[in-house]
């Protein structure tokens, strides 16, 4: 919260507030962000996901109030993937289909299983191949929500891995064209791109991007023979396999470096540098909720038979 001066005028009475009007609920309160993974991954568990899916898909789902986007966060609990499910078009235990494997590249179904879990089982797979070939590319459809492809790009990170992201698709006419890209950055943060192409595609600039990734997500993995689906393409690269690893880290640590600086008084980051801080302060401080996400939260934490989430400070 920023500070304001004083004004230096007098200060007007306060106005009589009438008996009946409710005080103001406090904005924001922290959570042990330990804690909100562990009740968002039984609530799914609740919700028919399996037990080795639901963690994975919890993380997905509050990547975005760990990073400072929650709106893409845990607010979508119940606003889109508990009524995925409950409707029928999330099948969180439908087990994948492999359609084609030539090795280093894949095509995967996904069953309408739900997309925070396989757009980030699809990644680990592409590891895997790109530990053996050097890249390794899924392409699936089948999926539902799947929250931030920045995320599933980043789960490549911790293998020294660079991870892509692409998906095409949508409902009815909402498209969505995200674009993720998660790389090791040397000796700083790791570079971390999210962006939606759907929101520049009006733009000649940038219309040329929603249509690569339209031919990479879409056509290639066939989602466009099918109505309200989703199609992605996920890439793990690995940098090893062509250059020597201190050879990529000082490279990476030139480049990134290189783009830190100050300009017109304000700081010059990379996309990924600040995410990371504020991780850092949620690990270290508990994750900020809104009250009416905190509410929704304790509600579902009584309806599995757990406490409520414990208020940090």
């Amino acid at each position: 919260m920023s500070l304001r001066p004083r004004s230096l005028r007098p200060a007007r009475p306060a106005p009589e507030v009438p008996a009946d009007t409710p005080i103001p609920e406090q904005a924001w309160q922290r959570v042990p962000a330990d804690e909100l993974v562990t009740l968002v991954s039984v609530v799914l568990m609740a919700h028919g996901f399996p037990e080795d899916r639901a963690p994975m898909a919890a993380e997905a789902l509050c990547h975005g109030d760990l990073t400072g986007a929650p709106d893409t966060g845990v607010a979508e609990l119940t606003r889109v993937h508990l009524p995925a499910v409950e409707g029928g078009f999330v099948s969180p235990g439908a087990q994948p289909l492999l359609i084609a494997d030539r090795g280093a590249a894949a095509l995967i179904d996904y069953r309408r299983a739900s997309g925070l879990w396989a757009v980030g089982d699809a990644m680990d797979r592409a590891v895997q191949r790109a530990g053996r070939f050097g890249v390794g590319l899924v392409s699936l459809r089948g999926v539902g929500p799947f929250g931030r492809v920045g995320h599933h790009a980043a789960r490549a990170l911790p293998h020294g891995m660079i991870g892509i992201v692409m998906a095409a698709g949508g409902f009815g006419d909402q498209p969505v064209h995200p674009l993720g890209m998660a790389a090791p950055a040397g000796a700083y943060p790791e570079f971390v791109l999210d962006v939606d192409l759907a929101d520049t595609a009006r733009d000649p600039q940038f219309a040329g991007f929603a249509l690569m990734v339209d031919v990479l997500a879409g056509v290639l993995s066939g989602v466009a023979d099918h109505e309200h689906d989703t199609g992605l393409l996920v890439l793990a690269i690995a940098p090893t396999t062509l250059r020597s690893a201190d050879g990529f880290y000082r490279a990476a640590s030139a480049v990134f470096g290189s783009m830190l600086g100050w300009e017109g008084g304000s700081p010059v980051r990379y996309p990924g540098w600040r995410e990371a801080q504020y991780l850092e302060q949620c690990r270290a401080l508990g994750v900020p909720l809104s009250a009416s996400v905190r509410r929704g939260l304790d509600l579902l934490a009584a309806s599995v038979g757990r406490p409520p989430l414990t208020t940090v400070g």
